[in-house]
């Protein structure tokens, strides 16, 4: 794989992650915080895999 391709990869996760994050902040809410930070936890799993 090239590093191009692993490099477009990574931003489009980050830019997943970045837009999750935002969704928690701005509907607040203890739970829905909860759901996002296990939602980052399993982008980032995900995100390290497609690098990989």
């Amino acid at each position: 794989m090239s590093a191009r391709l692993r490099l477009r990869r990574l931003a489009v996760a980050s830019t997943a992650l970045a837009g999750a994050a935002l969704i928690a902040v701005v509907s607040g809410g203890a739970q829905m915080l909860s759901t996002a930070a296990t939602a980052i936890e399993y982008g980032l799993i995900a995100a390290l895999i497609a690098v990989a």
